[in-house]
């Protein structure tokens, strides 16, 4: 029986073994030259059992790009409160995400991988609107989340522009980056510019603590 599964681990413990085997994998030698069979072999597990849980390769890396957003916003969620700005929330989130792509070249590459793929990216986009739509629905009553769902996939779009600037030869600093996305970004939801200004602000201000938490989410992910 399946449940019985290798040295009579539980289905849980195989799924956190397969996760943990590809996460080191990519950390390892990136996204692109990691396969199903070494997966298979770092695991130890037949290959039965992670076609059990995951689709392919995709699916996998879908997993655990996901876990990195859910960390990312667990992390904001325990510093700041709900009495907190939601626009000021939404954007020590962005400003994490990007920071994170800026300090390791291998979350870079991973976050463009993640953003390059039709599956993934309309995970992070169904993710992120539900997350937008707890946020900002006092900004907008009368969007529905088809609404949200739209503007955040432009938004993600903007995201991916973003981690493709660490690869190009103009010198874009984040700060740059990060003001220009803060304020495309708010401004999509309708947070006046007064309040962009305060929450872009703020965020300058806690820079070490972006870098703190930055280091937080990708610690645990990819990695090397």
């Amino acid at each position: 029986m399946f449940k019985q599964t290798l040295r009579g681990e539980n289905l849980e413990e195989v799924k956190s073994k397969i996760l943990l085997a590809a996460k080191e994998l990519f950390a390892r030698q990136g996204y692109k030259k990691t396969t199903i069979r070494q997966i298979v072999e770092e695991t130890g597990v037949l290959t039965g059992s992670i076609y059990h849980f995951f689709k392919n390769k995709e699916d996998i890396f879908q997993a655990l790009v996901l876990e990195l957003f859910n960390r990312c916003e667990k992390l904001v969620n325990e510093r700041f409160d709900e009495k907190e700005s939601p626009a000021l929330r939404y954007a020590v989130m962005c400003a994490i995400e990007l920071r994170a792509v800026r300090m390791n070249k291998l979350v870079c590459e991973s976050y463009y991988e993640a953003y390059s793929s039709n599956a993934i990216l309309e995970q992070l986009t169904m993710c992120a609107s539900q997350r937008s739509y707890e946020l900002f629905r006092k900004y907008n009553p009368n969007f529905t989340m088809e609404d949200y769902y739209i503007r955040t996939l432009m938004i993600k779009g903007a995201m991916r522009s973003c981690i493709v600037s660490c690869c190009l030869e103009r010198d874009i600093t984040y700060e740059q980056m990060l003001n220009t996305f803060l304020e495309i970004s708010l401004s999509t939801f309708n947070v006046n510019q007064i309040e962009i200004e305060q929450v872009t602000g703020r965020i300058h201000e806690m820079y070490e603590d972006i870098i703190d938490m930055a280091f937080m989410v990708g610690e645990e992910g990819f990695t090397d």
